[in-house]
């Protein structure tokens, strides 16, 4: 828990974005997503790319399943091994005026991209088949990370590395049974983060890894029991919040027993300092590698208010190491040491931003969660619309809106969604209900579809 504080700041000084909650949002209006795997909204991708197996097992992209049927994908075959992408036997289709918990909303066309409501059933796209015989995924240009393949971590095979890595360490208080607080030694300092494994844990299987960063005055505590909110409200424990809400979302789409999440503990009331926690990151990633099975090629960030600022410097200059970063909140300026664009190599990102939000603004075209937006889809090579007008949500209107930017690079979506609500990452969007909910919160269900296509 924390208190409600911002610093009072000199004439013209930018207000810090920080870990205050004041949020509320009602019902929804959002894009028709056609990155979509799970098939949860019309309009989804039929089926996701297939992984063609080339010579010495290295993939490449295959084909891709109509957008409005339950299409397949499958991959080819080749000398070094062979790959198949999943079918989506939905048959979903895409809706203009989608409907949502608590009303009927419509949302409209934008130039360089698609803002709408959603509804309907797609099919559940299938993951891009890995290859074998060989590496698992070529490195697009620039850097790029593979957009489909798998590429397993050292710890893949590792059959005592769970035990290993978690050996010392202590449960997380009033946290889930499958997250263990542990200690890291990284730049010379001895730092903490909590470590959640799945109880099914196969040291075979390739899992997803996500990063979370709590906010201002919160913990990794906080992070991993699901204790967010200052407004005390409700569904604020680690069943229905833990990392953002991310873990049951997962668990909901079916996805539970193929992530590991790591949270961080900062230090101090702000907690993130960019030039000493890139190193923590590193580290981190690097004793996760060599003990767990995790795909090196889908690993996240997420994060809110301050730790949204963290996500984004990241996304900005560890594009290589990360495949997509889910920023609640986030702004690019006073983040210590904050970072420049290393425009290393495309990464996929989605930012959320409330409309009301006086702490973490949407902003400008060069500060704020808008700037975050644009600076993804100018290194995405997306489209931009005229004078930089993304489609937004208004104050008072009740609704969310999702803009996904078009015309990106294949694999490496933007996505923009803005609510009717202030400085929060879990805001409700029923029409009814007043304050956060950890359970009814709309963003953990779209910030794990928008990691789950990868």
């Amino acid at each position: 828990m924390y208190r409600k504080w911002l610093p009072k700041l000199a004439a013209g000084q930018a207000i810090g974005c920080f870990g205050l909650t004041e949020g509320l949002v009602g019902c929804a209006s959002s894009t028709p997503d056609t990155s979509n795997p799970t098939g949860a909204q019309g309009g989804t991708q039929g089926g996701t790319q297939g992984s063609t197996a080339g010579t010495g097992g290295t993939s490449s992209a295959g084909t891709t399943g109509d957008s409005s049927k339950g299409g397949s994908a499958t991959g080819g075959t080749s000398t070094g091994g062979t790959s198949t992408g999943g079918t989506s036997p939905g048959g979903g289709g895409t809706s203009t005026g989608g409907t949502s918990t608590g009303g009927t909303s419509t949302g409209g066309t934008a130039s360089g991209g698609h803002a709408s409501g959603e509804a309907g059933t797609g099919g559940r796209g299938g993951a891009a088949g890995a290859s074998t015989g060989g590496s698992s995924g070529t490195t697009g240009g620039g850097g790029a990370m593979s957009t489909t393949g798998v590429r397993m971590s050292k710890g893949c095979g590792v059959t005592n590395g769970a035990k290993t890595i978690t050996t010392g360490g202590m449960s997380v208080s009033k946290g889930l049974a499958t997250s263990t607080t542990l200690k890291i030694t990284s730049g010379g300092m001895n730092r903490e983060y909590i470590l959640d494994i799945p109880a099914n844990y196969d040291a075979t299987k390739p899992h997803r890894l996500v990063f979370s960063w709590h906010q201002a005055y919160g913990s990794d505590v906080g992070n991993a029991n699901g204790q967010y909110p200052a407004n005390n409200g409700p569904n604020f424990d680690a069943a229905h919040y833990a990392f953002f809400g991310l873990k049951r979302a997962a668990t909901d789409a079916g996805d539970g027993d193929s992530v590991i999440f790591v949270a961080p503990e900062g230090i101090g009331n702000l907690p993130w300092d960019y030039k000493r926690d890139v190193t923590l990151f590193d580290d981190l990633l690097t004793l996760v590698d060599a003990n767990l099975c995790i795909d090196d090629n889908r690993v996240f960030s997420t994060g809110f208010s301050f730790g949204a600022m963290m996500s984004y410097a990241l996304s900005i200059t560890r594009q290589t190491k990360l495949r997509a970063v889910v920023a609640m909140a986030a702004a690019n300026y006073n983040l210590p040491n904050e970072p420049t664009d290393s425009n290393a190599a495309p990464i996929a990102y989605m930012g959320t931003t409330g409309m009301s939000d006086g702490t973490c603004p949407w902003g400008t075209d060069t500060m704020g969660g808008k700037a975050c937006n644009l600076q993804h889809a100018k290194d995405n090579k997306c489209t931009i619309p005229a004078g930089n007008n993304i489609p937004t949500t208004t104050a008072g209107s009740k609704k969310y809106v999702c803009y996904d930017f078009e015309g990106c690079m294949p694999g490496y979506p933007v996505k923009a969604c803005t609510f009717d609500g202030n400085h929060t990452p879990s805001a409700v969007d029923d029409g009814t209900s007043s304050g956060d909910d950890g359970a009814k919160s709309f963003i953990p269900p779209l910030a794990w579809k928008f990691m789950s296509q990868f």
